[in-house]
């Protein structure tokens, strides 16, 4: 145990899930969860490749052995009944994702953009929801606050494809309207799904 938290020597938890090469194993996961500790074994004193609880736990979640599906399939169920428990909707869940994708969209525009500015960003989310109202066969537009989750699910492409043409239009100066690109891309994509 160290500041509180539980660590486990990596080698038992790969042994333990039928990793034949523990170092390649440990490899995909970030240092933060990895560390090293002293063990007494009958040789003498040896330092140990060691796990965090959180890293045991995501290199259990990110396996495709039969050994962590068990586990992975507790897990799920335990975040479902903790999801209903709360009083938390699944649609909940993917409005919380999408506020992340939200942000991170917008982190992009600015990043993109030489001198961005708060109209930038309104005007990115406006495309955006005008073309999936369009989608949703709306003549009106609706704001993502009244969106469905499946309305949701459609306009995150639909955002970060109209940041990323926003930030081409400013890098190479192009004269191009972005709202009517956006519209006729998923104008044409909606058409072919009917």
């Amino acid at each position: 145990m160290h500041a509180g938290e539980w660590y486990a020597v990596a080698k038992d938890v790969t042994s333990a899930m039928n990793y034949r090469d523990a170092t390649a194993a440990l490899q995909t996961l970030p240092e933060r969860y990895k560390g090293t500790a002293k063990v007494c074994t009958l040789g003498g004193d040896q330092e140990v490749r060691t796990l965090s609880e959180q890293g045991v736990y995501r290199l259990i979640m990110r396996s495709n052995k039969p050994e962590a599906e068990a586990f992975q399939d507790w897990v799920f169920q335990v975040i479902k009944k903790l999801r209903e428990a709360s009083g938390l909707e699944g649609f909940q869940v993917f409005r919380m994702m999408d506020k992340q994708h939200q942000k991170r969209t917008m982190i992009a525009l600015t990043a993109s953009l030489k001198q961005p500015v708060t109209v930038d960003y309104i005007k990115a989310n406006v495309i955006a929801d005008k073309a999936v109202s369009n989608m949703f066969g709306l003549s009106k537009m609706l704001k993502k606050p009244a969106m469905t989750p499946e309305m949701l699910k459609a306009r995150q492409p639909v955002l970060t494809d109209t940041a990323e043409l926003m930030g081409v239009k400013d890098k190479f100066n192009l004269d191009l309207s972005i709202s009517s690109a956006i519209y006729r891309k998923y104008n044409q994509k909606k058409d072919a799904a009917e």
